[in-house]
């Protein structure tokens, strides 16, 4: 009964601050979160209510209700997480069908790496950049938007989801958000470094047309005094303006300085890497930039290579708590069981693995997870209808037996 006990008093914790709805509503909360954990099959309401207290109807009716899942996982962030945290956000594509599904579309899936009938989920989550891993913000449904409508288009959509969640993440004093190259324009850095107190770190086309500041000496005639010194060749920078930091291995090096980026419009510091083949030449390049001109280069690659766990975040969601079997087809529903999955992820690290110090942890398994609350499950099961006194030390020990069974490290 530990673990289960474990679970309830942190839920309860946090749904006792944030949500101030009914008894009933927050014991189906309670409920659906440690159902999430454990389920067998398909995560749709014919299922849950084989496994769960409810009625299939009664799953329907209470998730198409809102729930405060941003202010949730912040207070489960601050509970759990260290004090060395960005923001991360990233599109997801997820099958779905049916014409009456709410925003059903087509767009872009990066497994595939095509344009795909279905729907698609914008995830805000949080890095815990000292624990290497990643905890759900807020997920929110991608609208269907037609290329007619004036001033619409996804990336304005984007942005509008990260500023109205700002007063949510205000408490986590969270300053840099690490977002892939497709967000490298102009529209969405301007658009979140001028509403928020955020800065951006993320990636430039290997071609990006940068220029030289100049710092020269400027001449005192009439006229606009010069401000740059010449466009970066981006295959062979200048290392006396962009200059050599560390290496990484025998074949990499890190170089850095501050450009003008002629699609951003602003000044950033780059951080450049040149990968070099056996015989010492110099073959491929990547370049990371932050709009931040005093982040360290190792800061600024440490935290858009961070950016990759909300990635794992994805993989456990669709593996291990039913992220893609959602059946219902209204925006709320939808918007409850993605946020729920997510949720049920973080929750997962939080009880499971962030608890355990950090020198005696292995990867984290949410397989290990699912097969402990499934086995406590069947376990309560049984002993209840046998009666057994776990007081007893034989039944006590068979019962933590059984909680194991399955597990990769038990």
């Amino acid at each position: 009964m530990m673990l289960l006990n474990k679970a309830e008093s942190l839920i309860n914790a946090i749904i006792a601050k944030i949500d101030k709805t009914t008894k009933p509503r927050q014991k189906f909360i309670l409920h659906i979160l440690i159902l999430y954990m454990g389920l067998r099959g398909k995560y749709n309401f014919i299922n849950m209510s084989r496994y769960g207290l409810y009625t299939e109807q009664t799953y329907r009716n209470q998730m198409s209700k809102l729930f405060d899942w941003g202010a949730f996982n912040v207070n489960l962030i601050q509970q759990s997480c260290s004090k060395e945290l960005i923001l991360a956000f990233d599109p997801s594509y997820l099958p779905k069908s049916g014409k009456k599904t709410a925003h059903v579309g087509r767009f872009w899936s990066g497994k595939d790496q095509a344009v795909k009938p279905g729907i698609e989920i914008g995830s805000i989550a949080v890095v815990d950049i000292l624990n290497g891993t990643a905890f759900s913000l807020e997920s929110v449904q991608t609208p269907k938007i037609s290329k007619n409508e004036p001033g619409e288009n996804l990336v304005a959509h984007y942005v509008k989801v990260i500023i109205d969640r700002i007063p949510d993440i205000a408490p986590l004093n969270i300053r840099y958000m690490a977002v892939d190259a497709f967000f490298s324009k102009k529209r969405f850095v301007d658009g979140i470094t001028s509403q928020s107190p955020l800065e951006i770190v993320g990636r430039l086309r290997s071609d990006a047309n940068l220029r030289y500041q100049y710092t020269g000496k400027q001449n005192n005639g009439r006229g606009r005094k010069r401000k740059y010194a010449g466009k970066v060749d981006v295959e062979n920078i200048d290392r006396r303006k962009i200059r050599f930091c560390f290496e990484e291995g025998d074949d990499v090096q890190i170089f850095s300085g501050i450009v003008f980026s002629v699609s951003l419009e602003r000044l950033i510091r780059i951080v450049y890497l040149q990968n070099y083949d056996q015989n010492g030449i110099g073959t491929t390049h990547t370049i990371f930039f932050s709009t931040d001109l005093n982040l360290s280069p190792e800061k600024i690659l440490q935290y858009y290579r961070q950016r990759f766990q909300i990635e794992f975040l994805f993989r456990d969601a669709k593996n291990f708590a039913g992220l893609e079997d959602c059946q219902a087809r209204s925006e709320s529903k939808l918007h409850f069981h993605v946020n729920a999955s997510l949720t049920t992820v973080s929750l997962a690290k939080a009880l499971h693995y962030l608890n355990i110090p950090k020198e005696e942890r292995d990867s984290f398994s949410m397989t290990d997870v699912k097969v402990m609350y499934f086995n406590q499950f069947i376990t309560d099961f049984i002993f209840s209808k046998l009666a057994l006194d776990l007081s007893c030390e034989k039944y006590r020990c068979l019962y933590e037996e059984c909680l194991n069974i399955g597990r990769l490290a038990a």
